[in-house]
């Protein structure tokens, strides 16, 4: 069965990928996380996050997964997940060395993508969902941070060690490679030799995928 687009809202939470599912980074301040992730259950408050986030702004992301053929309301496997949110629903992002994320902006915070569908287009149709649904939301501007995979790091530069710690994690929290960025239409507005922030202003002035390129690469996608 091909591939779906699904919003992350309450009746489609089965649909998140496990990695977003269990990834705390950004949603909870670093001390919490890290006591959670030590001695809790980082799954629990995911989805406590998802729950509060979607009853008070709605769609949060979305995913891509192959629905079950026997019951359509469950995933065979989910391939991909993107989440956005309001910057300060997103506490775990001041650990960011270009932090914060600008006031009049949202924050499209972490995008995860089963590693034999990385070049499949996913980040395209999941990124251009997200702007599609910040624009029907009213907002200005959507930012988010981007991995520069190419980086040359000064180990004495400021906050290096915890560039290092992020940059080594980034599997686990859904970095955004900022190429992948970038092919969507956002710009550095704050640079970073590692983890730069990049924005994108709404409605975005490049053009996005129709609904027929997205259902054409799903389609391809078992």
């Amino acid at each position: 069965m091909a591939a779906k687009l699904y919003p992350v809202i309450q009746e489609h939470l089965a649909f998140v990928h496990p990695g977003a599912a269990r990834s705390i980074f950004w949603e909870i301040d670093s001390a919490t996380a890290r006591e959670i992730e030590r001695a809790g259950d980082p799954g629990f408050e995911k989805e406590a996050w998802l729950t509060t986030t979607i009853l008070n702004y709605g769609c949060c992301g979305y995913s891509i997964a192959t629905p079950h053929p026997d019951d359509p309301g469950l995933p065979v496997k989910v391939l991909a997940t993107v989440l956005y949110c309001g910057r300060d629903d997103a506490p775990g992002s001041t650990q960011l060395p270009t932090a914060p994320v600008s006031e009049d902006a949202e924050l499209i915070s972490s995008l995860f993508i089963e590693p034999e569908h990385a070049s499949d287009g996913m980040a395209a149709v999941l990124l251009d969902a997200a702007i599609m649904e910040l624009v029907r939301k009213d907002v200005s501007a959507v930012e988010a941070f981007g991995l520069r995979e190419d980086h040359h790091l000064d180990p004495d530069s400021p906050r290096a060690e915890t560039v290092q710690d992020i940059v080594g994690r980034r599997e686990q929290i859904g970095l955004l490679p900022e190429p992948v960025l970038e092919s969507a239409g956002f710009e550095v507005v704050r640079d970073h030799p590692v983890l730069p922030r990049l924005r994108l202003e709404l409605p975005p002035n490049s053009a996005l995928l129709t609904a027929e390129a997205v259902e054409q690469l799903l389609a391809r996608t078992q």
